[in-house]
């Protein structure tokens, strides 16, 4: 019986998916028209702004500033994005404002269903446990819990067959194309599926609908036929409904090379147990010219998203700091070189792997 449900289901969803990609079709040539975005919501752009200038303070180790940015900050949101939240209750914690870090946790809990990893960063390092479960009593869900477990759903549904393309690529794409037709549902509907309706992951980082859009840009990155996520994403943005800087992540996917740089400007660490702390905490940067970096920052500019000089700056943070802030912007990759090396082969890979990025220079950013 079971078997028999599991072909029929496979059946409908191969055969949805002509139907379904002709929605989607549709859906994207009534906004074609729509290809550049200019983030002119004041009131997110200014959140945008405020946050930003949080997580420079943060770096500079002046967690009051950062406090005080993010409470004028959350004024201008109908709910703040959940990494926000973290950092804020982090820099009230660490500026000793421990009524508004109760709030931020409070507001944290309250819009998540899973609490481990909060619990296991807080307890015993910021708060003690009895605090802890003070909270928990007071907890209540201020998300919509069914549209939630829809979306977790959906996120099964995507991984379902994956990675087996060669088999059953049909099938992987007519999943691709059903759940990104709900998500156009809801964003018709309600407005796109955020932290508003869906509370905050796991992660405090993105939803579970996100690796639709994932597999979606990196579809359209070779067949312009998939529907474009810039105007949905743009809007998505304007309304405070998803991160700026996972939009220039999808943007960069979908690799329309007409629409501009969408540098998502990820950073690099190399180390060796050999090599000196120098070079092991050293942060190297994409080596873009000047016309791309120009570029690649008024695209930023206009999506609200950070800077690259900052994102550098943050990135540098990360690197000697061992208190866990969240920065989406920060995408920092850490390769370890072959443990078996010499010193001198170590140096000479080290060498040769960063020749083609620039080193992080903190004076020169400021």
């Amino acid at each position: 019986m079971r078997i028999t449900i599991i072909i029929i289901i496979l059946t409908i969803l191969i055969g949805c998916k002509n139907r379904n990609e002709t929605n989607i079709k549709s859906e994207n040539s009534a906004i074609t028209e729509l290809t550049k975005c200019n983030c002119n919501n004041e009131a997110i752009t200014k959140y945008h702004i405020l946050t930003n200038k949080a997580e420079i303070a943060i770096c500079d180790g002046d967690f009051e500033k950062a406090s005080k940015n993010y409470s004028l900050a959350f004024k201008e949101i109908k709910k703040p994005f959940g990494a926000d939240v973290y950092n804020a209750a982090l820099s009230n914690h660490l500026s000793d404002n421990f009524d508004e870090r109760n709030l931020n946790l409070q507001l944290l809990i309250n819009n998540s269903d899973d609490l481990s990893v909060l619990k296991s960063i807080f307890v015993n390092t910021y708060i003690n446990e009895n605090l802890w479960n003070s909270f928990i009593e007071k907890r209540t869900t201020d998300y919509d819990s069914r549209l939630r477990n829809e979306f977790k759903s959906m996120w099964e549904r995507d991984q379902l067959f994956r990675p087996m393309y060669d088999t059953h690529d049909d099938t992987i794409q007519a999943n691709r194309i059903i759940n990104m037709n709900r998500i156009l549902s809801i964003t018709d509907s309600i407005g796109f599926p955020s932290q508003i309706e869906l509370g905050f992951k796991k992660s405090l980082r993105g939803q579970n609908h996100d690796v639709v859009l994932v597999h979606t840009s990196q579809r359209r990155s070779s067949n312009k036929n998939i529907i474009d996520l810039e105007p949905i994403l743009c809007k998505a943005v304007n309304e405070g409904r998803f991160d700026p800087e996972q939009a220039i992540s999808y943007l960069h996917f979908q690799n329309d090379k007409d629409k501009g740089n969408f540098e998502v400007y990820s950073t690099w660490q190399y180390r060796h147990h050999l090599l000196p702390d120098s070079l092991n905490n050293k942060i190297w940067l994409p080596n873009l010219n000047k016309e791309k970096y120009e570029s690649a920052n008024r695209i930023r500019k206009k999506w609200n998203a950070d800077q690259l000089d900052d994102i550098a700056i943050k990135s540098d943070f990360n690197s000697k700091s061992n208190i866990p802030f969240i920065f989406t912007s920060v995408m920092t990759f850490i390769e370890n070189l072959p443990a078996d090396l010499t010193l001198e082969e170590a140096l000479e890979q080290y060498k040769m792997t960063t020749s083609d990025k620039r080193p992080f220079e903190k004076s020169k950013m400021r």
